[in-house]
């Protein structure tokens, strides 16, 4: 049963994808493998699944991207693929609920970067998402 929802976000820089990595915590990042985060977290009570996703990802990046799929599960964590524009900033801040930071930082990243250096969990969400990417910008 999906407990997580989340985005995975892209920019077109010259008809190429680049993808949102946010930087995990050292110690995530040394007990799952991998650097490369993507803006998801858990669903609130009342909310949808496609809430708690841009939720999450404004709270997370300070993006609110335009959905541009139908969404991806692997039964624990659903994601969909939003798009902002190459100027959109992020904003990597506290969480507000526990007043901790959740990341390191960004980088955006060509797809290749991100599939081999994403949080291990997350390689089938985003090999997805680099397939839904190419087809959206029809390459």
């Amino acid at each position: 049963m999906t407990t997580a929802a989340g985005i995975v976000v892209i920019r077109n820089i010259n008809n190429h994808p680049e993808f949102l990595g946010l930087i995990a915590l050292k110690k995530d990042r040394k007990r799952v493998g991998g650097t490369y985060d993507i803006p998801k977290g858990q669903v609130e009570l009342g909310e949808n699944l496609l809430e708690a996703a841009k939720r999450e990802c404004f709270e997370e990046s300070g993006l609110n991207p335009k959905i541009i799929s139908d969404s991806y599960s692997n039964g624990k964590i659903t994601v969909w693929l939003g798009i902002v524009e190459e100027e959109d900033e992020v904003i990597i801040e506290r969480n507000p609920a526990s007043g901790l930071l959740e990341h390191e930082g960004y980088d955006w990243v060509i797809p290749e970067v991100m599939r081999r250096n994403c949080l291990s969990y997350l390689l089938d969400h985003i090999r997805w998402a680099e397939k839904r990417a190419w087809e959206y910008f029809k390459l």
